[in-house]
C-alpha cells in the first residue's frame, strides 16, 4: 500500500476524495492480464461513493479511456507484454468531489541469459578466465553461483574443468569472472563451455534461459606454428653421391612468386607480413588472393638481374599464430634465376699444326648443360671417335676428333644445342681448326743424323778411352816421367752436348716455332733427358680430374611448384633440413647424368622422393662458375708439376745410373785384371763431373717445374733440388781461386816467341779466331798425380793466368823439339841449351785478370745452362721475355768468347763461336718474325734448322779431328796410321779378357829406348801438366816403375807377371816422389826453366 500511496496523484489539495488501490499487478510482471481493485475513501475512511450514492468513473489505460470501468474493480486482459503500461481511475462524487489515481507497471516476459566471453578463443596458455555477463539481475532461486566443480551452473564439455576457488563476483548479479583450467595430457584441443537452465529468475519470475551467447568453444593449442615457403619456379631432382637433393631454377620472371603456407591461420595482415619477408634480390610485390582463412600468402619476385642466386627469408618471430604462438623459424628458400644463355668454348692442347692424327678436343660451357652429345658437334675434316667422347662434367666434356685425311680439322657447337637447369640454350661456340701435317722428311732426317752421330762420337771416345786406360793399366805406353797427364785440348764432347741442349731447350723458349724446327727438337728431347713416362699414356680423355668419382646426377622434372601444403597433409611443413654435404666437389667435379622429363606437372613436391633444397651456396659450386677451365687445354687439373718433374728425373735417374753403375763396374773389373791402380781418363770423378755437367740443365728445369706447381712439397723438393747447380757452380768458382786464380795448386805456361814477323792476314785471323798459342798447364810441387787425373777436366783446355817463356824464332838451338812425342805427348828431346832462357815469371794485374777470366768461361757457360734449364721449365707457356733472356745470355757468352778468346785451340774456339752464333740467330730470329705466312714460316724453319746443322756439324768435325790425332798418335810408333792405331785399340779392348801369358803375344817388346823419357799417348782431354822443380833422370825401367804412379816397361824390363807388384807400390812411389831425387848440380831456377822450354812443341 505504501507504494500505492506514493504514485497517488492529487489533482486538487481541497479534494476531501482518496482512491486507494486495493490490488494492483506487480511493478514488473510476466502476466499479460492486469487486476485493479480500488476503492473512494474519505478523509475520515469512509466511502465517499455508498451504495445509493451516485459516483461517476473514469478509467484509462495507455492514455485510452476504458469503456468499462465498474466501482470497486477493473480486470484488463491481452496487454501488451513487454511494455510499460500506466493505469488511471477519476472518481466525481456527488457532491462534485473530483479525485484521481494512477499506477504504473511493467510486464515483462523475456527469460533472463547471459553471456560467456574469454580474452582469447584461440590459446596456447594452461587456463583461461570466463566473464559471465546476465542480461538481467537474475537472483531468483539463489542466483548465480558456483561452488565446485560438480555444483555450479556453467557445463564444461572438453579436456577442461572449472576451478571454482577463482569464481568472483564483479557486479552482484549481473556480471561473474571464473577460471577454466585445461587439461596438462593434451596439446590441442576444444572445450565447450554452456550455461545451465532454469537455475534462477528475474524480478518478473522469468527463468534463466541459455542463448547463443551462453555457449562459446574455447580452442587451446600448444603445438608449434610452422610455415612452409615456396615457390612456383620449376623442380627439378638432383643427386650429389647419391644423395637425393633439390635444385630450383627458372628463366622467366613470371615464375618467381613465393607462397607461405602455414599451420595454422596467423593474426598479421599481409602488409605486415611483406615487412618481415626479405629477398636478397629484386622486389616482393603482395598478390591479393584467396587466404585461406589467414593461412597462405602469395607475393611475386620482380626486378631482379639477369642471373641471381635468390635468397628469401622470413622473420617468422615477428608473425603470431591466433593460438597466440609465434612461427617456428623457417629455413630460408634459395633458387637461380637464369636469363643468360650459356656460352661454350672449345679448346684442344694439340698446336694448330700437328702431325697428330687425334686431336682432342676440350667442349667448355661456361655452366652446366643438359642433353650434349656428339651429334652437337659439326665437324669438319674428321670424325669423332664416340668410344672417347666423356663426360666430365655437366660443363666440360672431353672428346677426341680422328682426323679424316691431312687436312684442315675443323670442329664447331652450334647455336641451340642444349640447355642449361634455368632452360636457356647455349650460344654458338668459337671454331678451332688444326691443320694436320706428316712430321717432314728433312725434320726426321736432320734429328737422325744428330742422334746417329752423337752416339758413334761418344762411343767412339769411350771405347779409345778405355782402350788407353787399359794398355795404359798394364804399361804397353807409359811415359818416363809417369806424373805427365797428357790430354788434347782438341775435343770438346761436353760442348756439343751442351749446344744441342741449348736448341732443344728451345723449345719451350721460344714463342712460335716452324714445325721443321719443332719437329727436329722433339726428336733431340732425349739430350736433356726428357721422355714420356712408360706406364703412362698421353689420353686428355683418360685425365683424372679432381673429384671425379664424386658423381651428381640430376633429373629435371619440370616441376611447377616447390613445397605445396595440401589440407589433410600428413608431413611436417616444417621439417628442418638435417642432410648436408660435408665437403662439395669443385665445379670441376660435377658429373651429372641428366634424366628426361617424367611429364609429372604441378604435383606436391612432398608426394615426390624429392631430397633437401639446395642451399644458395651450392647454387654457385654447381652451375655458376667465375673462372672459366681455359687452362685445362695443357693442364687437365691444377697444375702442380710433379708429372713434369718425373719425366725428367726418372730418364735422368735411369741414364745418369745406369752410366754411373757402368763406370765403377769397369773400374773394379779393370782392377781386378791389372791389379793396377791408375785409371786414366776413366779416373772418378771425372767421369762423374762429365754427367753431372751434362744433366745441371734438366735438374734445373725438373725443380723450376715442381716450384711452378706451387704446392708446399713442390716448392720444397725443387728449392732443394736446385741447391744441386747451385753449390756446383759455386764450387767450380771456388776451385777455380784456390786452384788456378790464387795458383796454389796449377800454373799456365805459355810461349812467347821475341822476334816474330806476322803477315796481315794472320794478324786479320788472330783479331776473329786468336793468334796460335803454345800454353800448358803445370802443377805444382808436391800435389798429388791423381789429382790432376780427376779435376783437371774442369781447365785443361782453356787458358788461365800465364807464366811466360819468351824463345827467339830465328835461333833454332832456343826451340825444344818433339822426338818420337806423338801429338802432344812428352818424349826424348833433343840436348838443348836453356840457361839462356827467360822465363817471366811476374805479369802485371791486367794480364792476370785476363787469363783468370779467361779460365773461368766455364762458370759462364754452367749459368747459361742452368739458366735456360730454369726458364724452360718456369713459365707456361712460351713468352717473349724468355726469347730476350736467352738472347741476351747467348749474345753475352759470344762477346765474352769473342773477345777474351779462352781456348787453347783456335779450333775448339772457332766451333765454339760459330755454335753460339747460330744459337744467337736462332733467338733472334723467333724475336723478329711473326710466323704470319705459311711460306715465311717454312723459310723459316728451313733456315732454323740450318743453324742446328752448322753447330752440329762444326762440333762434329772438331770432336773427329780430335778422335783420328788421338788414334794415330796411340801405337806410339814412328810411322804411325790409322790401320795401326784401330789395332792397338782393339787389343787394348780384349787384353783385360785374355790370360796374362798371352799378353806378350799380344803386345810385343816396345822399342821405346831406356832413357825414361818414352812418348805417351793422349790418355784423357787434359791440358799437359808437367810437375814443376822436378829433374828428369835417366833411370833403368825398373826403378821407374817402383818410383812412379803407373809402370813403363822397356825392352829390358820384367815380364807381365811383375806389373801387379811394382805397381803397388804407387803410394809408396809417390811420396818417394814427394821429397824428390837427387839434383844435378845446377841451378834450381835454371832445371825449371828447361823443364819448361822442353814442355812445348812447335807444329
Amino acid at each position: 500500500f505504501c507504494l500505492v500511496m506514493v504514485v497517488l496523484v492529487m489533482h486538487s489539495v481541497q479534494s476531501t476524495v482518496i482512491i486507494h488501490f486495493d490490488k494492483t499487478p506487480l511493478a514488473r510482471t510476466n502476466s499479460s492480464t492486469a487486476i485493479f481493485r480500488y476503492s473512494v475513501l474519505r478523509p475520515d475512511g469512509s466511502n465517499a461513493c455508498k451504495k445509493h450514492q451516485n459516483c461517476s468513473i473514469h478509467c484509462e489505460l495507455d492514455g485510452q479511456t476504458l469503456k468499462v470501468c465498474p466501482l470497486g474493480s477493473t480486470i484488463i486482459r491481452n496487454l501488451t507484454v513487454n511494455h510499460d503500461h500506466h493505469f488511471i481511475v477519476n472518481v466525481t462524487t456527488a457532491d462534485g468531489e473530483k479525485n484521481s489515481s494512477s499506477y504504473k507497471w511493467f510486464i515483462d516476459t523475456i527469460a533472463p541469459t547471459a553471456s560467456i566471453t574469454t580474452e582469447r578463443m584461440y590459446t596456447n596458455a594452461e587456463n583461461t578466465t570466463l566473464m559471465i555477463t546476465f542480461s538481467e539481475p537474475c537472483t531468483g532461486q539463489g542466483g548465480f553461483k558456483c561452488i565446485n566443480t560438480s555444483t555450479c551452473d556453467i557445463l564444461i564439455n572438453g579436456p577442461a574443468q572449472v576451478d571454482a576457488s577463482t569464481f568472483r563476483q564483479d557486479k552482484p548479479g549481473r556480471k561473474y569472472s571464473v577460471v577454466v583450467a585445461f587439461s596438462s595430457d593434451l596439446v590441442y584441443g576444444l572445450v565447450a563451455i554452456k550455461m545451465k537452465d532454469n537455475f534462477c529468475t528475474d524480478q518478473a519470475g522469468n527463468r534463466f534461459q541459455s542463448a547463443n551467447g551462453s555457449t562459446i568453444i574455447v580452442h587451446f593449442d600448444r603445438r608449434p606454428v610452422k610455415v612452409d615457403i615456396w615457390t612456383s619456379v620449376p623442380s627439378y631432382e638432383l643427386q650429389i653421391n647419391k644423395v637425393p637433393r633439390t635444385v630450383l631454377a627458372t628463366n622467366k620472371m613470371e615464375d618467381m612468386e613465393i607462397y607461405l603456407d602455414f599451420s595454422d591461420p596467423v593474426v598479421n595482415s599481409t602488409k605486415e607480413i611483406m615487412s618481415v619477408l626479405h629477398a636478397n634480390a629484386g622486389n616482393l610485390v603482395p598478390i591479393h588472393s584467396k587466404t585461406h582463412g589467414n593461412r597462405r600468402f602469395v607475393f611475386e619476385l620482380r626486378n631482379v638481374s639477369r642471373t641471381n642466386i635468390i635468397t628469401v627469408k622470413l622473420q617468422s618471430a615477428f608473425i603470431i599464430g591466433r593460438s597466440g604462438t609465434p612461427v617456428s623459424y623457417v629455413t630460408p628458400i634459395a633458387f637461380m634465376y637464369d636469363s643468360t644463355k650459356p656460352d661454350v668454348r672449345l679448346s684442344t692442347n694439340s698446336p694448330g699444326v700437328t702431325k697428330e692424327s687425334n686431336i682432342n678436343v676440350i667442349v667448355e660451357f661456361t655452366k652446366p648443360v643438359f642433353g650434349f652429345q656428339t651429334s652437337g658437334l659439326k665437324v669438319r675434316g674428321g670424325r669423332i671417335t664416340r668410344q672417347v667422347f666423356r663426360e666430365l662434367s655437366k660443363s666440360l666434356y672431353s672428346l677426341t676428333v680422328l682426323g679424316t685425311a691431312h687436312n684442315v680439322i675443323s670442329v664447331l657447337v652450334p647455336e641451340g644445342k642444349v640447355t642449361d637447369v634455368a632452360g636457356n640454350q647455349n650460344l654458338a661456340s668459337n671454331r678451332i681448326e688444326v691443320r694436320q701435317y706428316s712430321p717432314p722428311a728433312i725434320s726426321v732426317a736432320l734429328h737422325s743424323f744428330v742422334t746417329a752421330g752423337l752416339l758413334a762420337t761418344s762411343l767412339a771416345a769411350a771405347v779409345l778411352s778405355l782402350s788407353s786406360t787399359n794398355l795404359g793399366a798394364v804399361g804397353a805406353i807409359s811415359s818416363g816421367t809417369t806424373d805427365v797427364v797428357v790430354s788434347d785440348p782438341s775435343m770438346n764432347l761436353l760442348g756439343m752436348v751442351g749446344h744441342l741442349q741449348v736448341f732443344v731447350f728451345s723449345d719451350w723458349i721460344l714463342m712460335s716455332q716452324p714445325i721443321e724446327y719443332s719437329e727436329t727438337t722433339n726428336g733431340l728431347r732425349w739430350l736433356i733427358p726428357r721422355e714420356k713416362l712408360p706406364w703412362k699414356k698421353e689420353n686428355a680423355a683418360n685425365h683424372e680430374f679432381p673429384g671425379r668419382h664424386n658423381k651428381l646426377s640430376m633429373k629435371p622434372m619440370n616441376l611447377s611448384v616447390g613445397f605445396h601444403y595440401k589440407k589433410g597433409d600428413t608431413m611436417e611443413l616444417n621439417s628442418s633440413n638435417s642432410l648436408y654435404l660435408q665437403k662439395f666437389p669443385s665445379p670441376i667435379e660435377l658429373v651429372p647424368e641428366v634424366g628426361r622429363l617424367n611429364g609429372q606437372q604441378n604435383k606436391s613436391m612432398r608426394l615426390t622422393s624429392y631430397g633437401e633444397l639446395l642451399q644458395s651456396y651450392e647454387y654457385s659450386i654447381y652451375f655458376l662458375r667465375e673462372k672459366p677451365f681455359s687452362a685445362l687445354v695443357k693442364k687437365k687439373e691444377n697444375y702442380t708439376g710433379w708429372k713434369d718433374f718425373e719425366m725428367n728425373m726418372f730418364w735422368l735417374g735411369v741414364a745418369g745410373g745406369s752410366l754411373v753403375i757402368i763406370h765403377l763396374l769397369i773400374l773394379l773389373f779393370l782392377r781386378w785384371r791389372t791389379e793396377s791402380l791408375f785409371h786414366g781418363i776413366l779416373s772418378v770423378p771425372r767421369f762423374e763431373l762429365f754427367l753431372l755437367i751434362f744433366m745441371i740443365p734438366c735438374i734445373s728445369q725438373a725443380s723450376a717445374f715442381v716450384i711452378r706447381g706451387g704446392t708446399t712439397k713442390g716448392i720444397i723438393a725443387g728449392t732443394l733440388l736446385l741447391a744441386i747447380p747451385t753449390t756446383f757452380v759455386l764450387s767450380v768458382c771456388l776451385f777455380f781461386v784456390m786452384a788456378i786464380f790464387i795458383g796454389d795448386l796449377v800454373q799456365y805456361k805459355e810461349l812467347k816467341q821475341t822476334v816474330m814477323h806476322t803477315p796481315c792476314h794472320t794478324k786479320l785471323l788472330g783479331l776473329f779466331f786468336g793468334r796460335p798459342t803454345k800454353g800448358k798447364w803445370f802443377y805444382r810441387e808436391g800435389l798429388p798425380s791423381y789429382f790432376l787425373l780427376r779435376f783437371g777436366f774442369l781447365f785443361e783446355d782453356r787458358k788461365g793466368p800465364p807464366v811466360l817463356v819468351l824463345t827467339d824464332q830465328n835461333d833454332p838451338n832456343r826451340v825444344p823439339k818433339w822426338i818420337d812425342s806423338g801429338q802432344s805427348g812428352i818424349g826424348r828431346m833433343r840436348p838443348v841449351d836453356f840457361d839462356n832462357g827467360n822465363e817471366i815469371a811476374q805479369i802485371s794485374t791486367s794480364k792476370k785478370l785476363l787469363g783468370c777470366a779467361r779460365s773461368a768461361y766455364l762458370i759462364l757457360d754452367l749459368l747459361r745452362r742452368v739458366t735456360f734449364g730454369i726458364m724452360s721449365g718456369a713459365y707456361s707457356s712460351p713468352t717473349q721475355s724468355q726469347s730476350i733472356i736467352a738472347l741476351a745470355f747467348t749474345v753475352g757468352q759470344l762477346l765474352y768468347l769473342l773477345t777474351l778468346k779462352p781456348y787453347i785451340r783456335r779450333g775448339v774456339h772457332v766451333v765454339e763461336s760459330v755454335s753460339l752464333l747460330c744459337e744467337a740467330a736462332m733467338f733472334g730470329l723467333s724475336l723478329s718474325t711473326a710466323h704470319t705466312n705459311p711460306y715465311k714460316e717454312k723459310t723459316m724453319g728451313f733456315v732454323m734448322i740450318s743453324l742446328l746443322f752448322i753447330t752440329f756439324l762444326s762440333q762434329l768435325v772438331n770432336e773427329w779431328y780430335a778422335l783420328v790425332r788421338w788414334l794415330l798418335s796411340l801405337p806410339q810408333s814412328s810411322n804411325p796410321s790409322f790401320k795401326l792405331g784401330v789395332k792397338f785399340v782393339a787389343k787394348g779392348l780384349i787384353l783385360p779378357f785374355l790370360p796374362r801369358k798371352y799378353w806378350l803375344k799380344l803386345l810385343p817388346g816396345s822399342s821405346h829406348p831406356s832413357t825414361g823419357l818414352v812418348p805417351v799417348p793422349p790418355l784423357s782431354p787434359e791440358t799437359p801438366l808437367v810437375r814443376r822443380n822436378e829433374a828428369m833422370q835417366h833411370v833403368s825401367p825398373l826403378n821407374s816403375m817402383t818410383a812412379t804412379i803407373f809402370p813403363v816397361l822397356s825392352p829390358r824390363s820384367h815380364g807381365f807377371h811383375e806389373i801387379g807388384q811394382t805397381s803397388n807400390a804407387q803410394g809408396v812411389g809417390e811420396a818417394k816422389q814427394q821429397k824428390g831425387s837427387r839434383l844435378e848440380p845446377r841451378s834450381e831456377m835454371s832445371k825449371l826453366r828447361e823443364l819448361a822450354k822442353a814442355s812445348f812443341n812447335y807444329r
